[in-house]
């Protein structure tokens, strides 16, 4: 009889954790970069923690930025996240990635989180 009840507190309890984990999950699946970042073997991925963005609109500047640098073949910038996946060549430089970043305005800063 106990077994049955801590049986049944345990199906309800990974029922709610579902019901609420759900949702959050698949909108963070949602949010990751398309595939189209996926490295090809001549490319590499560099991932930059962004300051200074306070809009959607600042994402799409810097989006635009980073996909104009030469070498790159996709930019993504998250605003929640903030930050910014490039795909580039091996030959383009972090610093010019954060270069571009700082240039896009005053108040904009990046660093290097992972290659």
């Amino acid at each position: 009889m106990k077994r049955d009840i801590l049986n049944t507190a345990a199906l309800v309890v990974g029922v709610l954790v579902l019901a609420v984990g759900g949702p959050v999950m698949v909108r963070q699946l949602r949010s990751l970069p398309p595939t189209s970042l996926a490295a090809r073997a001549d490319e590499r991925i560099v991932t930059l923690e962004v300051a200074g963005m306070t809009c959607s609109g600042c994402a799409s500047s810097l989006q635009a930025r980073l996909a104009g640098i030469a070498g790159v073949s996709t930019a993504a910038v998250r605003f929640q996240q903030r930050r910014a996946y490039v795909v580039c060549g091996r030959g383009v430089a972090d610093t010019t990635l954060v270069a571009a970043v700082a240039g896009a305005g005053p108040g904009f800063s990046a660093a290097v989180a992972s290659r």
